[in-house]
C-alpha cells in the first residue's frame, strides 16, 4: 500500500497533475502581521494590536507550510491549546486544560457555525473534516467569550474562517502520499460569474492504514476513511450589502479496539476486546446575510440547518438535527461602539443503544438554547484607553437561566505597546450524555475480605454510573492581564498571565454497591434482578459499584502563555510559542470527589512549547522545520486486571516527548508546486493520549513521511 501511495504522488509531480494550495511565497513584515485583522474576539474586524485577549492568529500560509494533514494538528501552533492525537482519527484539543475526546470547555466555529454537539458537549473532530485548503485563518482566543459565543465558551473560541470564494477561482487539485498507507487527495474548481459573484466546488478524500498498538506491534484497527465536498457562493448586492450561502457533507469511516468485553468464567478479571466500526455522517446547510441600514446599523443575519449521524457498533446509534440562527447589530455613536444580538439552537435527536454497556432515558430529545447579548466598547482616551464591557443572558432546556459577563481595560500609551485586563465569567451547559445516559464506566480487581467464612479474595469490581436526569451548569470566572509588544518592524511578542475559579464541576459520588454472590452478604447486598441485566447469573463473584454524577468539584486554574515572532533575515521567520498551566482541585469530605479532582489535575500537562522556522531558501524553495514538545501527564486506567488491595484508582504514565515536523517544498512555477514532509521524527514511537470515556487500546504516534504536489490551473 505504500509503495502504491508513493508512485501515486511521484507520478502527480512529474505529470504535472497537482495543486497549489500555498499560493504565494509571502513574505509579510511583522508590523503587517500584527495588523492582521480579527474578528472572533468582539464579533467585529480589529487590529491584534487592539485586541484586548489573549489571541493568536493562524493564517493559510502557516497551514500550508506546517506540513499538517489534518486541522487538530495545526492547532498546536497556538499557545494554550493542548493537541493529543488519540489515534488515525480521533484527537483530544482543548483549551487551557480539561482536555479529553469530547472536551467541552472550547467552542469551535466555522465561519461562526458551531461544532458544539450536544450528546457529549464537545467537538467530534473526525465528524467534520475540513479541507485545509479551503482554511482562510484560523482566529484562535483563550479565555472565556460566552458573552459573545454562548455557553460552552469557557476556556477559549476557535473560529475557522474559510475563503471568499473570489479567491479560488479557477481549478486546483492537490495529492498527497506516504507511509502508513497514507492517501490524501483535494480538488477544487471556482468562478467568478461577475464582478459581484462567484462560486467554487471543492471536495477531499483521506485514506490511513491501521497504526500499531503502543504496547505490541499488533494492528490497532484503526484505519481510517473519510471524504467531504463543500460548495460556496458569495454575491456582493451592493449598497453595503452581501450574502453567502454554504452546503457540504462529510462521511468519515473508522474502527476502534475497545477493551470491555469482560469473562468471569475464570477467577479474576479477564478482558477480550471488541471492535466496534464508527460511522459518521454530517450535511449542512448556512446562508448569512449582512447589510448597511440607512441609519448607519451594520447588521448580519445568519441561518444554518445540519444533520448528522454517528453510529457506533455495540455502543450508541444517533440522528441529529439541529437548526441555528444567529443575528447580530452594531452601531457607532460618540465614543461608544456598541454591539448587540441574538441566537438560538434548536436540536432534536433520535438516539438508540446497547444495553447494558449503555442506557438513555430517553430515545427522543428536543435542546432549545436561546441567548441575547450587548457589548460597548468605550473610548476612554482616544488612541490610549479603551473600556469594554459586555452581557448575555441565556435561557436552556437543560439548565435553565444562565448569565455570562466581561469586561476589558486596554491601555495603548504608543503605537508599539499595548496593555489589557480582561475579568469574564461563562457557564458550561450539561451535555445529553451526562443527564440521560448510564453506561459501564471501567472494572478493576480489588482484594476484598470476605465476611463469611472470612478469607480474602481478588473481586472484580463493575463501575457503572446511572443517569442524573439533571445538573446543574458548569461555572468559571476569572481574570487576565496581558501585554503585547511591537519590539522592532521585524519582531513581536506578546505574554499573558490567568487565573480562573471554577465551581460545580462534574465529579461522581457513590449510590450504593451490590454483588452477584451470597458470599458477599450481609455487608454487601446481593441484587438478582440487576445482576441478570448485567448478564452475570447469581454465584458469579463480582461486585457493582454504583455511581451518580454530581455537581460536586471546585477548581482553580492558573497560567501563563508566550509568543514571540521574528523575521529574523528577510526569508527567514521564527514563531515561539510556550504555555504553562496548573490545575489544582479544592479538598473535601466526599471521597469520590476527592479521588476526581486527582484524576483531573494528574491528567493536565504543566509545559506546552512549539518553535517554527519558516525559510525561502531562494524564490522557488522553501525549508519549514517545527520543534514541538509538552510534559507528561497520568490518566486513570478504566480497566486494571492486576489486583489491588487497596481499592485506590490506578494510573498509566504517558510520558513527556518533543519531536521534529520538517518540510521542504519546490517550486517549478507559479501553479506547481511539490513537497516532501516528515512528522513526528523524533522518537520510534510515542503514546500522546488515553481514552477517557471507553478504555480504548494504546495506539502508537509514529513518524510518517509524505510526498505532496500541488496544481493550480
Amino acid at each position: 500500500m505504500m509503495r502504491n501511495c508513493l508512485s501515486i504522488a511521484l507520478l502527480a509531480v512529474f505529470s504535472t497533475a497537482s495543486l497549489a494550495a500555498g499560493d504565494t511565497l509571502e513574505e509579510m513584515s511583522l508590523e503587517d502581521l500584527v495588523k492582521t485583522d480579527i474578528t472572533s474576539v468582539a464579533r467585529k474586524s480589529q487590529s491584534l494590536a487592539d485586541v484586548p485577549a489573549a489571541a493568536f492568529v493562524i493564517t493559510a500560509e502557516d497551514i500550508r507550510r506546517s506540513g499538517a494533514q489534518a486541522l487538530p494538528d495545526v492547532l498546536r501552533m497556538a499557545p494554550g491549546i493542548q493537541v493529543a492525537q488519540i489515534d488515525n482519527g480521533r484527537y483530544a484539543v482543548t483549551a487551557r486544560s480539561f482536555n479529553g475526546r469530547f472536551a467541552n470547555k472550547l467552542q469551535v466555529l466555522v465561519d461562526g457555525r458551531s461544532l458544539y454537539h450536544p450528546l457529549f458537549a464537545g467537538v467530534m473532530w473526525e465528524l467534520d473534516p475540513i479541507p485545509l485548503e479551503d482554511i482562510e485563518r484560523i482566529e484562535i482566543i483563550r479565555g472565556a467569550g460566552a458573552v459573545m459565543w454562548g455557553a460552552n465558551a469557557v476556556n477559549g473560541v476557535i473560529n475557522i474562517i474559510t475563503r471568499h470564494s473570489r479567491n479560488q477561482t479557477g481549478a486546483a487539485v492537490s495529492v498527497t502520499a506516504g507511509s502508513k498507507g497514507t492517501a490524501d487527495i483535494y480538488a477544487r474548481v471556482g468562478q467568478a460569474v461577475s464582478d459581484s459573484t462567484s462560486w467554487k466546488l471543492s471536495a477531499q478524500a483521506r485514506h490511513i492504514e491501521p497504526s500499531r498498538q503502543y504496547t505490541s506491534a499488533a494492528d490497532s484497527v484503526d484505519r481510517l476513511n473519510n471524504a467531504v465536498i463543500d460548495f460556496r457562493l458569495d454575491h456582493d448586492i451592493g449598497g453595503g450589502r452581501d450574502l453567502s450561502l454554504w452546503a457540504n457533507a462529510s462521511r468519515s469511516k473508522t474502527t476502534e479496539l475497545w477493551n470491555t468485553q469482560p469473562d468471569f468464567s475464570q477467577p479474576g478479571l479477564n478482558v477480550s476486546s471488541l471492535t466496534p466500526n464508527q460511522v459518521l455522517s454530517s450535511e449542512s446547510l448556512v446562508g448569512r446575510y449582512r447589510w448597511l441600514g440607512d441609519s448607519g446599523i451594520e447588521s448580519s443575519l445568519q441561518a444554518s440547518l445540519n444533520h448528522s449521524t454517528i453510529d457506533i457498533d455495540h455502543f450508541v446509534n444517533e440522528s441529529l438535527t439541529t437548526v441555528d440562527l444567529d443575528y447580530q447589530g452594531r452601531f457607532a455613536v460618540d465614543r461608544h461602539d456598541i454591539l448587540w444580538g441574538m441566537n438560538h439552537r434548536s436540536t432534536r435527536d433520535e438516539m438508540s443503544t446497547n444495553e447494558p454497556y449503555v442506557s438513555i432515558n430517553s430515545r427522543h430529545r428536543t435542546q432549545r438554547d436561546t441567548g441575547f447579548f450587548v457589548h460597548d466598547d468605550w473610548t476612554l482616551l482616544p488612541e490610549q484607553l479603551k473600556l469594554g464591557a459586555g452581557i448575555r443572558v441565556a435561557s436552556t432546556t437543560a439548565n435553565g437561566s444562565n448569565v455570562s459577563t466581561n469586561a476589558t481595560l486596554l491601555w495603548t500609551p504608543s503605537r508599539s505597546d499595548s496593555l489589557w485586563l480582561k475579568y469574564a465569567s461563562a457557564p458550561r451547559t450539561s451535555a445529553r450524555a451526562e443527564r440521560d445516559i448510564s453506561i459501564l464506566t471501567g472494572a478493576s480487581v480489588v482484594q476484598t475480605a470476605i465476611p463469611f467464612p472470612p478469607f480474602t479474595a481478588n473481586i472484580p469490581v463493575i463501575g457503572y454510573v446511572n443517569a442524573t436526569g439533571k445538573l446543574a451548569a458548569e461555572k468559571s470566572q476569572g481574570v487576565e492581564l496581558g501585554y503585547r509588544k511591537q519590539i522592532s518592524p521585524n519582531a513581536s511578542a506578546d505574554i499573558n498571565v490567568y487565573r480562573y475559579r471554577y465551581t460545580d464541576l462534574r465529579s461522581g459520588q457513590q449510590t450504593g454497591m451490590f454483588g452477584c454472590h451470597r458470599m458477599f452478604e450481609p455487608a454487601i447486598p446481593v441484587d438478582a434482578s440487576k445482576c441478570a441485566y448485567f448478564g452475570l447469573p447469581l454465584g458469579t463473584p463480582v461486585l457493582v459499584n454504583e455511581m451518580q454524577a454530581i455537581n460536586g468539584l471546585a477548581a482553580w486554574n492558573d497560567g501563563v502563555e508566550i509568543s514571540a515572532d521574528w523575521l529574523v533575515v528577510a526569508g527567514w521567520r521564527l514563531q515561539f510559542s510556550y504555555s504553562w498551566s496548573r490545575l489544582k482541585a479544592d479538598r473535601s469530605s466526599n471521597v469520590v470527589a476527592n479521588e476526581d479532582g486527582n484524576i483531573m489535575e494528574r491528567a493536565a500537562p504543566r509545559h506546552h512549547v512549539s518553535l517554527r522556522s519558516q525559510w525561502n531558501i531562494t524564490p522557488s524553495q522553501q525549508f519549514d522545520l517545527w520543534l514541538r514538545g509538552t510534559s507528561g501527564m497520568d490518566r486513570l486506567n478504566l480497566v486494571d486486571t492486576v489486583p489491588n488491595a487497596s481499592g485506590a484508582a490506578t494510573f498509566s504514565r504517558i510520558p513527556g516527548y518533543a519531536t521534529v515536523d520538517l518540510r521542504y517544498a519546490y517550486r517549478v512555477n507559479k501553479d506547481l508546486e511539490f513537497a516532501l514532509i516528515g512528522r513526528n521524527l523524533v522518537g520510534r514511537q510515542r503514546l500522546e493520549y488515553l481514552s477517557d470515556y471507553i478504555p480504548t487500546a494504546a495506539t502508537e504516534i509514529a513518524p510518517t513521511w509524505l510526498i505532496s504536489t500541488h496544481w493550480r490551473f
